[in-house]
């Protein structure tokens, strides 16, 4: 199993956005340093109490310098929103200054205020996200390469730099509908679930058409990874653990009540302690091994992504205590 820590950065009045970005790249390196797997780092925009990560290519190059080991990844790039060559070179930059640690972890997007901000037609998100995909792939595995779609298009092309990783980076696609779910079973990618926002009935159904899509397009279902998103919080004093998210938490939901571009109709009436039974792993190292293997049956995934501090509103230094304990005392029961 390996694990890693997700960065969606949320910026609340109070907060500035230096001191969000500097805790980030420090816990990144705690990640590096504690033996995380791989550092993810989400890309939103146009609401800094839900994110100020609107260039996570940029803070995962920060990342990468200040790192020796652990991978770097988004966890997505919105890809209709960008240009397949401009995203095409920074990855490539990224994975070389990296020394090979980029993962290209991509979706579609679905909100409006988002594809409005940057003039790109909601409606066409999976028709440019698929091509842009296959652009990029083409891109990074040819010398010189023609393209002609709807939407992009490109005539004896070179694009360079290429990737230090051969072919390409891995490829992990974001799945939030049933749609999605068999369109990356059937290009043979790494999948990215969110039971949170999909619910635990919709990832578990989703997941089983993913596999049995790609059983029928002849991938081996070995060859490609199953990572799944999960709120965590470890603390030595069980009885402070359910309380001690729960500021940090509320004010994730609360941001995504109070804006109706959101994805709100299931998240907007979730409560606490639903997210505390079915969604987190909330409690003292026990408590949380023993949540994390049920959702291990439950999703058979081969990744966790740990998210440390959903809301944003954990102080640095509580955050770092959750990410050792959970490295010195959770992760070895899952190597």
């Amino acid at each position: 199993m390996e694990f890693g820590v997700f960065y969606q950065m949320p910026c609340a009045d109070g907060q500035s956005p230096a001191g969000r970005y500097a805790d980030t790249i420090s816990q990144a390196v705690l990640a590096d340093e504690l033996g995380f797997d791989t550092v993810w780092l989400a890309e939103l925009h146009f609401n800094s109490r839900f994110s100020i990560m609107s260039a996570p290519l940029l803070v995962a190059s920060a990342i990468a310098q200040a790192t020796s080991r652990v991978k770097v990844g988004t966890a997505v790039n919105l890809v209709p929103l960008h240009n397949p060559i401009r995203l095409a070179e920074e990855t490539a930059t990224l994975d070389i200054i990296s020394g090979g640690r980029a993962i290209f972890g991509i979706g579609r997007g679905s909100n409006p205020r988002q594809f409005q901000g940057y003039g790109v037609d909601l409606e066409e998100g999976r028709g440019r996200f698929q091509e842009a995909l296959d652009f990029i792939l083409k891109a990074w595995t040819n010398d010189e390469f023609s393209f002609q779609g709807e939407h992009y298009q490109a005539h004896d092309l070179t694009v360079s730099p290429k990737p230090e990783q051969k072919p390409h980076p891995p490829v992990y696609i974001a799945s939030n509908s049933p749609d999605t779910f068999s369109l990356v079973g059937s290009l043979g990618h790494n999948i990215l679930v969110a039971p949170l926002v999909v619910s635990v009935q919709s990832a578990l159904d989703g997941l089983e058409l993913y596999r049995a899509t790609l059983a029928e397009h002849g991938h081996d279902p070995a060859s490609v990874k199953v990572n799944v998103n999960v709120p965590v919080f470890v603390t030595e004093d069980r009885d402070k653990a359910r309380g001690g998210f729960e500021e940090t938490f509320n004010n994730y939901l609360a941001v995504i009540r109070s804006n109706s571009s959101q994805p709100t109709s299931r998240l907007a009436n979730m409560s606490y302690d639903e997210v505390y039974d079915k969604y987190a792993a909330i409690g003292d190292p026990e408590q949380c091994i023993a949540k994390l293997r049920s959702l291990q049956e439950l999703y058979q995934p081969q990744e966790f992504m740990c998210w440390f501090n959903t809301g944003g509103m954990l102080p640095h230094e509580e955050v770092e205590k959750s990410m050792r304990l959970f490295a010195g005392e959770v992760m070895p029961h899952f190597k």
